[in-house]
């Protein structure tokens, strides 16, 4: 079971007569550990998959047995904390951390974390430590940071059965010069066939980490199809799938 909590959620009913009122003090914000470096976005792709590990880093501080405290903003009024403004001037919870997350509200990984981080200095600022709700802050905010850093942790690099997969797909969409190119390319490795019509039959399954390579150059250089420009249906192609 959680431990009883007296000033912080929506969730909680306000604390009988005779219980300990709230600290009247406020400690000054702790200042926010700096911020993980950041590096340049390696595209949307990139971005999707930081974002999904925020999801799942908030998921892992929500389903804590102390995140219950703070899965939804303060309710003032029911908690009688007539001064709570006076101290907090930008409220944030992990509930409005979630929905924002979940309607891409957030442009970078840092600004989820800018939210998640404010959550749990206002609980430290309002509340004095030794008190339940500063101490579960402590603790989640420990966690979150020791953390931090896997969100942005590189995707391990794709194998080649994956990049074989990725290419299938792509190479007959290219433009037919480039797809020429790539035609003798596989020929160098036997691995290309001429099928019905005059389609290349292409066998990617031969295609070594070295020639990968140059298949994964011919799509950077030409793949302003794969962009969502259409010229590759309008030109005759050369691949088959």
């Amino acid at each position: 079971m959680p431990r009883s909590k007296r000033s912080e959620p929506s969730l909680a009913p306000p604390a009988p007569p005779g219980l300990p009122k709230k600290c009247k003090h406020h400690p000054s914000p702790s200042p926010s550990p700096p911020a993980a470096a950041t590096g340049s976005a390696g595209g949307t792709a990139d971005l999707d998959g930081a974002f999904v590990r925020c999801g799942k880093l908030l998921d892992k501080l929500l389903e804590h047995e102390d995140g219950w405290v703070f899965a939804e903003p303060v309710d003032v009024r029911a908690l009688r904390l007539m001064d709570y403004y006076t101290y907090i001037t930008d409220p944030m919870d992990l509930g409005t951390v979630h929905r924002r997350l979940e309607r891409r509200r957030y442009a970078d990984p840092q600004a989820f974390a800018a939210d998640v981080r404010l959550t749990f200095r206002n609980a430290m600022s309002y509340n004095s430590p030794g008190d339940p709700v500063y101490e579960s802050a402590v603790e989640l905010s420990s966690i979150f940071e020791s953390e931090w850093a896997s969100v942005h942790a590189s995707p391990p690099p794709p194998t080649d059965a994956e990049r074989r997969g990725r290419l299938a797909g792509e190479l007959p969409r290219l433009p037919l010069g480039a797809q020429l190119m790539v035609v003798e390319i596989m020929k160098r490795q036997d691995g290309c066939l001429t099928g019905e019509k005059g389609l290349a039959q292409v066998d990617l399954e031969k295609a070594d980490t070295a020639t990968l390579d140059e298949l994964d150059r011919v799509v950077a250089e030409h793949g302003a199809a794969l962009a969502g420009v259409d010229n590759w249906k309008q030109e005759s192609r050369v691949l088959d799938n």
